[in-house]
């Protein structure tokens, strides 16, 4: 049985958490702990993302391989 495939897992989804946390964390109305916050959060999410690009780039390249 195939597992079921979250939308929080996409990149798509990830490149919009990473941009709306960088977009808080750069306005200069919000109180200091929410841009601390938002700065964290904007830093995992492209971290994540990142690392799922080159996790699904390694996975072709082994299906285009043959291996």
């Amino acid at each position: 049985m195939a597992k079921k495939r979250s939308f929080l897992d996409t990149p798509g989804y990830l490149a919009f958490l990473a941009a709306v946390a960088f977009w808080a964390a750069a306005s200069s109305g919000s109180p200091l702990y929410v841009r601390v916050l938002a700065g964290t959060t904007a830093a995992f999410a492209a971290g994540h993302l990142t690392v799922l690009l080159i996790r699904r780039r390694r996975d072709r390249c082994t299906v285009a391989n043959g291996s």
